[in-house]
């Protein structure tokens, strides 16, 4: 989104002198228009006194204040943007792509060095190419805050689950159950926790009294049998007492880290949810969660990568923000194929993917629509793609009518819809 224009409150625009940073993990490089650049640590108060500075040379020389603008560089920005704000100063960003472009207009130079950066920077700030430092606070800012937690966990879960598939691989590899059976059956826990996964100590106790042992457990007859069946295959591989005691130690270990994962990710969507009715309840969220839509949790998903959905003016500018608006390849006679730019909010992108996933299935809403472009030649993708963009398109008209999901709305223009209700 772009900064908007400044106003005081006589109505003229306000007299700001512009400063820009080139920022990195201990220092950052800065220039101001008609003066030189310098470097400041990545400190706490050698920025604040910096900021400062600029404040007070700026009045003296009949400035209203300063706007700090700078990259968004992996975090490393927030520090000198956080105390700009804190001090009274304007903010805002500038897009680290054109700011490389734009080196190449005023130097033709594709060479990159940070005394350079800041200069390049004022060019994009006289052009208007500048950005919305957007700040979320209140449940908003804690929402999105939750909601890379929750992907931190996930990725965790995914992790771990993965390497007890592995060391499963090894110790029981005649295992026939399936990911769901291991990770989520209560049968699983209690092999784990009386055998270990051990085929050998299984075989070894023999079938009455593993059957006897398990069935107190809870697990059922038949799971009993297939178990103590996939153990006398599992044994054909000889493995040393030892290593297989080990790994079983291993095995308990890896499934104790994936409760407590799962037991974060619980927490996390409680937490999520209650946010998003507090939002409600507030007013400041209109969306519902519907069925055969979307529930709650992924909807404070997808609002945690969004912010406030009012913020946007119109429906391109929060695509822009997903990085889900299309870019053209056109030249001349030639008309190639237009992709998703993928410049925008990575996460957001990958929540609404998950988002839709249930909702392509030929019975559900948009089945008919993402199997009727495969059947047009279109990569599957693709048409995930052009499901997500026109899912993210309906949840931003409900909430900016507040009216209630129908899904006979859904693929109608309104007169269309009029005529036939």
């Amino acid at each position: 989104m772009k900064t908007p224009s400044l106003k005081n409150v006589a109505g003229q625009p306000e007299k700001l002198r512009t400063a820009c940073a080139d920022i990195s993990k201990a220092s950052f490089t800065w220039a101001i228009e008609g003066r030189d650049e310098g470097i400041v640590p990545q400190k706490n108060q050698a920025v604040r006194e910096w900021i400062r500075a600029q404040l007070e040379e700026a009045r003296s020389h009949g400035y209203t204040g300063v706007r700090i603008v700078c990259e968004s560089t992996s975090g490393y920005h927030k520090r000198l943007l956080r105390i700009a704000r804190a001090e009274g100063c304007e903010t805002a960003l500038v897009s680290a792509e054109q700011v490389k472009a734009m080196q190449v207009v005023e130097s033709n130079d594709t060479g990159k060095a940070d005394w350079k950066d800041p200069r390049t920077m004022l060019l994009l700030v006289k052009l208007g190419k500048t950005l919305t430092d957007r700040q979320l606070t209140g449940e908003w800012a804690a929402l999105r805050e939750l909601n890379v937690d929750y992907e931190h966990v996930e990725r965790r879960s995914t992790q771990v689950k993965n390497r007890i598939h592995g060391m499963l691989l090894q110790l029981f590899p005649d295992l026939s159950f399936k990911k769901d059976w291991l990770f989520e059956a209560d049968a699983a826990r209690a092999v784990l926790s009386v055998y270990g996964f051990n085929p050998y100590a299984i075989v070894a106790e023999g079938q009455a009294s593993v059957r006897r042992t398990l069935r107190k457990q809870g697990v059922r007859q038949k799971t009993v049998e297939r178990i103590f069946r996939d153990a006398q295959q599992s044994i054909l591989q000889p493995s040393e007492a030892l290593w297989r005691e080990i790994k079983a130690e291993q095995l308990k270990d890896a499934y104790a880290d994936l409760s407590l994962a799962q037991e974060r990710r619980e927490k996390l969507r409680s937490k999520m949810i209650a946010l998003l009715e507090a939002l409600q309840a507030k007013g400041e969220v209109k969306l519902k969660p519907q069925k055969g839509l979307i529930g709650p949790f992924l909807l404070a998903r997808i609002l945690a990568e969004t912010g406030p959905l009012n913020d946007f003016e119109n429906l391109s500018k929060l695509l822009r923000y997903a990085g889900m608006n299309l870019r053209p390849n056109q030249s001349g006679l030639h008309r190639g194929k237009e992709r998703q730019a993928k410049r925008g909010r990575a996460r957001l992108r990958a929540v609404l993917a998950q988002a839709v996933l249930k909702l392509v299935v030929r019975t559900e809403l948009y089945g008919p629509y993402y199997h009727g472009k495969k059947a047009a030649g279109m990569p599957g993708a693709v048409a995930m793609t052009a499901v997500a963009r026109k899912f993210l398109k309906l949840l931003f008209g409900l909430n900016r009518s507040g009216q209630a999901f129908d899904p006979a709305r859904v693929f109608k223009c309104h007169n269309e819809y009029a005529k036939a209700a």
